[in-house]
């Protein structure tokens, strides 16, 4: 197959090529699309690379909000001050992704439009209500920005509403809390190179050990990376005793299990869904183990 093979260096020319080449493939990193592209295994049409995009790179703060912009490496998400501070969950799971190779060319926004069920960075991002910017040029020549939470931009798993003639172009978080909590973990094969078997992000604001606000969510667990609503509400406005969270832990394995049903797998994972969820609290709020 004879593909054309474009690499813009502006945003607005390759606006331009995502709207005159319908059907074309957006390249970030590359770390899933070249592999599937050497197998023969990738989508047809055009290729608009955007590794020379300068302005989808880099980490901001301003007016309380974060931008990331799309094709901002892992190793730069992992390593940012600026996360560093605010957002550590975040950092956390961008050090846990691939090998120093892959978190070097693997960018955000490439992780989030591949929508796997088990990608580490939706979870903390589900946890921070983060939006994605998509723009898109109209005929006249103007830009279109629609903002959309990341939520609704994860459809199902391999599946995201981003319409033929948009690009993502930044992860927009509001500056959070000062006195947050969190943690991020994740469950592999084995720890070089693993894919999450399990992984999962949880973010609290406690009063006297009463939490005043609860997100939560789970990777690799259903179909796509979601929070799970049920824990959430079960947590907030109580003490987070040991009791309570050995019982948050089994409204999270009951949700997994009405979302999948019975499987093959099911035996080992809701169990380890259960001990999961009550140590990934427990280290939020520095009670591990």
């Amino acid at each position: 197959m004879i593909r054309e093979f474009f690499q813009p260096d502006t945003l607005i020319k390759a606006l331009q090529l995502r709207r005159d080449y319908e059907g074309s493939s957006l390249l970030a990193g590359g770390t899933d699309l070249v592999v599937a592209l050497h197998n023969d295994k990738g989508p047809e049409g055009s290729v608009i690379d955007l590794s020379k995009v300068h302005e989808l790179k880099g980490i901001e703060a301003a007016g309380g909000r974060i931008r990331i912009g799309a094709m901002t490496s892992f190793t730069e998400i992992s390593d940012s001050e600026i996360l560093r501070n605010a957002a550590k969950m975040l950092c956390n799971a961008a050090a846990t992704i691939g090998s120093p190779q892959i978190r070097n060319r693997g960018t955000i926004g490439g992780n989030i439009c591949n929508a796997s069920a088990a990608a580490d960075s939706l979870t903390p991002l589900l946890c921070l209500d983060a939006e994605m910017e998509l723009q898109s040029l109209a005929a006249d020549g103007t830009v279109d920005i629609r903002i959309l939470a990341l939520e609704d931009f994860i459809l199902d798993s391999k599946k995201i509403a981003l319409k033929g003639s948009e690009i993502l172009t930044s992860i927009i978080l509001k500056h959070p809390a000062a006195d947050i909590r969190s943690s991020f973990k994740k469950i592999g094969r084995r720890n070089a190179l693993a894919i999450a078997r399990i992984n999962g992000c949880c973010v609290f604001r406690l009063h006297n050990n009463i939490a005043e606000s609860v997100k939560f969510a789970l990777g690799a667990s259903t179909s796509k990376p979601e929070r799970i609503r049920a824990v959430e509400e079960f947590l907030t406005g109580r003490e987070l005793t040991a009791d309570l969270l050995n019982k948050a832990g089994k409204l999270a394995a009951e949700y997994v299990f009405t979302q999948t049903g019975t499987r093959s797998s099911s035996a080992y994972k809701l169990p380890v869904i259960e001990k999961f969820t009550v140590s990934l609290i427990k280290e939020a709020l520095g009670k591990e183990e």
